[in-house]
C-alpha cells in the first residue's frame, strides 16, 4: 500500500498555507483564535442597518436605529457618498444593578455607502421616526438620464 506524504507534498504545503492565512484573516476581523460559527459578515456584527431603494426620482435609505436622539446623529452628502454617523449613549446602570445579559452596544458608528449616480445635496431630506431613520436623496438633475431624438435631413 502507498502512503501520500501530504506534509512533503507542494500542492498540500500550498493548502496548509493558504490555511494559516485564512485563520489570521478570521483573527484580524473576529479578534477570537476559536472556531468561528456562522458568517463572519452576521447581520448584527454591522450597525446600522440599512435599506436603500430607488423610489422615481430619489433613492431613500432606511436605517435602523433605535434608541438614538436626532442630535446624535450626522448625515453628509457628497457627489454620490451618503455617510451616517452617529453615538449611542451608553446607559447609567442603577448602583443596585447587575446585569444577567448585556447586549446593546454603546459608542460611535458610521456607514458610508456609494450610490450608482450622484445626489442633490440641497434637497437632500431626514426624518427620524419610531427609530428608523428614512433619508430621501434626490438624483442631481444632471446624473439623470436625457432622451435625444435623432432626426434625419
Amino acid at each position: 500500500m502507498f502512503r501520500w506524504g501530504f506534509s512533503r507534498d507542494p500542492l498540500w504545503s500550498e493548502f496548509n498555507r493558504l490555511d494559516r492565512r485564512m485563520n489570521d484573516l478570521l483573527y484580524s476581523l473576529t479578534g477570537s483564535r476559536q472556531p468561528v460559527s456562522g458568517q463572519v459578515w452576521s447581520p448584527g456584527r454591522i450597525f446600522p442597518l440599512l435599506n436603500v431603494k430607488k423610489v422615481e426620482d430619489a433613492f431613500v435609505v432606511m436605517a435602523e436605529i433605535p434608541g438614538m436622539k436626532t442630535e446624535d446623529l450626522e448625515i453628509k452628502v457628497e457627489g454620490d457618498t451618503v455617510s451616517l454617523k452617529g453615538e449611542r449613549k451608553a446607559e447609567d446602570p442603577a448602583a443596585d444593578a447587575s446585569y444577567h445579559r448585556r447586549e446593546r452596544t454603546s459608542g460611535t458608528f458610521q456607514r458610508s455607502l456609494t450610490l450608482p449616480t450622484r445626489v442633490d445635496a440641497d434637497q437632500v431630506k431626514a426624518n427620524y421616526q419610531n427609530g428608523v431613520l428614512m433619508v430621501t436623496l434626490p438624483i442631481e438633475k444632471a446624473a439623470e438620464p436625457k432622451q435625444i431624438t435623432v432626426s434625419t435631413n
